[in-house]
């Protein structure tokens, strides 16, 4: 016999699918026919539960250890997560913590009571989700919801956030607010996607609250982008909770901070907690700085 009838003759060796393999391209949870479309048997999928690898939520869900647990309670309410909550799923700036936000079509009933901080919304889907992920609304869809139950300045942040990372785009943004009532279209002249953080966002809104006029992330020659540049001269420098504490972030903030000074700006740097919770003081000290006028650069004092 030679080898290529012996070859014939063996059959491939079958591996059998995992379960929790295939659930990471649902982000760890998923519908037990999600899992059985990709391959998996119904009764490998009921192995895997058993012996712990899987956990089942109601009749319909399938997760692993590396499940988002709001995801995990909100198909566990029957629903998906939607608004402020699926925006964070997504790697979107939200402002403040609002609240488990649970997305339920308009025709659900008899549905499980809901524990406190948790919400429901009765909803259209307007842009259904085209990923694998079906615990949580679409970005497009999420963001819709959150401009109508958030603060305008939260969810500007929001957009702002969605828009800068490419997760949608400025034509996505006129579909969404083509949904939204007229008098909230306002904000959508309002929207930039240059912040790199929500942090700029809040800032950049309160200042052109007050009429200055307000750049995010200019470019200044032999110093780089800075975060916002007001009226042309005052540099506004936002350090989020875990950047700028090391030694070497510190020297570089020196060195951009005396070019700056030796190129005709002023500048101040805000921490993350001073924006986010004393706003207002923060507006103080920027006009008490512009009260002062601009600075005079002198000659030769630029290398």
């Amino acid at each position: 016999m030679n080898t290529a009838t012996l070859t014939s003759m063996v059959s491939p060796i079958q591996i059998p699918r995992s379960p929790t393999v295939d659930l990471t391209r649902f982000g760890f949870l998923a519908t037990r026919s999600q899992v059985r479309a990709s391959g998996t048997s119904e009764r490998t999928l009921q192995r895997a539960i058993s012996a712990g690898e899987l956990l089942p939520i109601g009749r319909s869900w399938v997760a692993n250890a590396g499940a988002d647990r709001r995801a995990m309670r909100a198909v566990a309410l029957r629903g998906r997560l939607a608004a402020s909550s699926a925006l964070s799923s997504y790697g979107v700036w939200v402002t403040r913590d609002s609240g488990l936000w649970i997305a339920h079509p308009r025709s659900a009933s008899r549905l499980p009571p809901l524990a406190m901080n948790e919400q429901r919304l009765w909803t259209h889907e307007f842009f259904p989700c085209t990923s694998d992920t079906r615990w949580r609304v679409s970005v497009h869809d999420a963001l819709l919801q959150a401009v109508k139950v958030e603060s305008a300045n939260d969810a500007i942040a929001s957009f702002d956030s969605a828009l800068n990372q490419g997760l949608v785009t400025r034509a996505d943004v006129d579909g969404i607010f083509a949904c939204v009532p007229r008098r909230v279209r306002r904000l959508r002249r309002r929207l930039s996607a240059r912040a790199d953080s929500g942090l700029e966002t809040l800032m950049r809104l309160a200042a052109e609250d007050e009429g200055w006029q307000v750049e995010a992330q200019v470019m200044i020659a032999g110093v780089g982008y800075v975060d916002l540049l007001i009226n042309g001269w005052l540099v506004i420098e936002l350090d989020g909770s875990l950047w700028h504490d090391d030694e070497a972030s510190g020297d570089k903030d020196a060195h951009r901070n005396a070019q700056l000074v030796l190129l005709g700006y002023r500048w101040h740097r805000f921490r993350y907690r001073q924006v986010m919770h004393d706003l207002p003081r923060c507006i103080d000290v920027i006009r008490a700085l512009l009260s002062g006028g601009r600075p005079m650069v002198r000659t030769g004092s630029v290398r």
